[in-house]
């Protein structure tokens, strides 16, 4: 703890420059380009109506209940209307006013919730696989050596430093391979005899150019893990484009150096790194099985068993289920918070994480309590159960046009559009339903060219634009199809060039594929990712 009350005493004079940049800005004396030079290390940015976001880092987006708690407490003291799940599972504070920036920063930290790296040109989030630890697919669980890499670099200057952002991720196991597969670098838990380590992807990345990274290391002792991490920010920063930031992300300068020449040069500095493991925190999870409460409520409604069922996940534990609470376009008020916060007191489970799906998600819960949690949110939190049960507000999509400084077009209120179509779609094959649910989350929207909504690894995917049709400009989208990473087929999304549609013709777009989808379902079994991957090359 004194380590990082040194490294905040180092980037006091950054935040002192950032509150008066934005007093500077609020006074007409400092243009918006350089406010945000001041404030994207931290994840600190402007929205639209004169306002700023903050956006906190978390490791896996895991929290223990009590910080998750006080951010209620920082969010009512400092009139925040809303927090937002990111889809980086991040926690991004909405609507902050200029004055308060300054002292929300001061709170978060006291409670050891941290911005330096949470946007610009750095060591961003670190993403984990949201049920590392408890799945029963689980390889080893890779929560302790994220942290344990986030810890460590923390201290890295040369990591908050770079020409353009640098991101990782951690896979428990073979199901999230593709989310690591397009981080710069990404690490895959793996075992050989005994001995863990990880499968390590490089080059891979969603924007400009994206890509698929390429296998850098097969299997990389665990012992090994810091040192692979900071090898790669020392190249990144020594030999990362500071000029053309358009070709500046490290995919351009795998690709520039040819994949063969960035390992052998990736190589040498892993060789010549000499740092060790800092101290990988353990966490004890059969004990936080044995703490949870149990409940004799029972409940056998209709509502209640396809709530259950869309919700519950099992775990490697014997009655223990993971439980997803789904946030309609990942917003929460303080209000909201408290209350979750009441719940997972009462039912004694320690943590919460954020999911790249902006949703919630409690890793431990005692089967014996979801009829108590169903019956609890019912009646304080009606949102979560009814969003649940309806598709509206669960289809991936970023803040958009109306919050966003670069946003084109409302991405969340197309989202609610697609969603209300396959409401209706789900009517007409009940049997479906899950599946639909299940399915919808494949879509992503971005209300501009950026990859904030995952749209280059979508199986259907938009992302917002203008066009002139009949000399007048209509809002658009750009449809892409096909994204998916499977043992035999490995591809990111393909532009369908000739759709190009008008935003109110999105929502009939998906319907009917997904009609189709249902249609192809009752004769033969197919996922939904690899049916958008056969139907890119068809005309439409």
């Amino acid at each position: 703890m004194e380590r990082i009350e040194e490294k905040l005493k180092d980037i006091e004079k950054e935040y002192l420059e950032l509150q008066e940049g934005i007093t500077e800005y609020s006074n007409n004396n400092l243009k918006s380009a350089d406010l945000k030079k001041r404030g994207s290390k931290f994840g600190i940015y402007e929205q639209k109506g004169k306002k700023m976001m903050l956006r906190l880092k978390a490791v896996g987006g895991e929290l223990s209940i009590e910080k998750f708690k006080s951010l209620a407490g920082i969010m009512e003291k400092e009139e925040i209307p809303y927090l937002h799940l990111s889809t980086r599972q991040n926690y991004q504070l909405h609507e902050v006013e200029f004055e308060r920036v300054k002292d929300t920063i001061e709170q978060c930290n006291s409670k050891e919730m941290y911005f330096r790296g949470g946007g610009g040109n750095t060591f961003r989030s670190i993403l984990v696989s949201t049920y590392t630890g408890v799945d029963k697919r689980n390889i080893f669980d890779v929560m302790p050596y994220a942290r344990m890499v986030e810890n460590e670099v923390f201290f890295m200057d040369k990591a908050f430093d770079f020409g353009r952002k640098l991101k990782i991720g951690f896979s428990n196991s073979l199901d999230d391979e593709f989310v690591m597969a397009v981080q710069d670098m990404g690490f895959v838990a793996k075992e050989i005899n005994g001995e863990k380590g990880f499968k390590v992807y490089c080059g891979g990345g969603m924007g400009r150019g994206s890509k698929i990274g390429h296998v850098l290391i097969e299997f990389l002792p665990e012992t090994d893990l810091l040192r692979a991490v900071k090898a790669l920010i020392n190249l990144f920063y020594d030999r990362g484009d500071r000029v053309n930031r358009m070709q500046a992300r490290l995919r351009f300068l795998v690709e520039k150096m040819g994949f063969e020449g960035f390992k052998k040069l990736y190589l040498d500095y892993f060789e010549k790194e000499t740092i060790v493991n800092g101290k990988i925190p353990k966490i004890d999870y059969e004990k936080k099985v044995r703490e949870l409460k149990q409940f004799d409520e029972i409940e056998n409604s209709e509502t209640f068993n396809l709530w259950k069922d869309i919700c519950t996940k099992e775990t490697k534990f014997k009655d223990i289920v993971s439980l997803v609470l789904y946030v309609k376009n990942g917003d929460l008020s303080a209000k909201d918070i408290e209350k979750l916060y009441i719940l997972m007191k009462d039912i004694n489970t320690p943590t919460i994480r954020a999911t790249i799906n902006q949703n919630l998600v409690i890793p431990l819960v005692h089967k014996s309590a979801i009829p108590y949690i169903y019956k609890y949110l019912s009646e304080t939190i009606p949102e979560i159960v009814t969003e649940t049960i309806s598709i509206r507000g669960q289809i991936r999509a970023c803040v958009g046009a109306k919050v966003c400084m670069i946003g084109v077009q409302d991405s969340q209120s197309i989202a609610d559009a697609i969603g209300d179509e396959l409401d209706q779609l789900a009517k007409e094959f009940p049997q479906y339903r899950k599946i639909i649910f299940k399915e919808a989350k494949n879509i992503r929207i971005s209300g501009c060219p950026s990859s904030c909504a995952g749209v280059p690894v979508a199986p259907l995917g938009f992302i917002g634009l203008k066009k002139k049709i009949n000399d007048k400009l209509v809002d658009c989208m750009q449809v892409y199809m096909g994204g998916i990473l499977t043992d035999s087929i490995q591809s990111l999304a393909f532009e369908i060039p000739n759709l190009i549609l008008p935003i109110d013709e999105i929502p009939i777009l998906v319907k009917s594929l997904f009609r189709d989808y249902l249609e192809i379902l009752q004769v033969y079994d197919i996922t939904f990712s690899n049916y958008m991957y056969e139907r890119r090359l068809e005309e439409f």
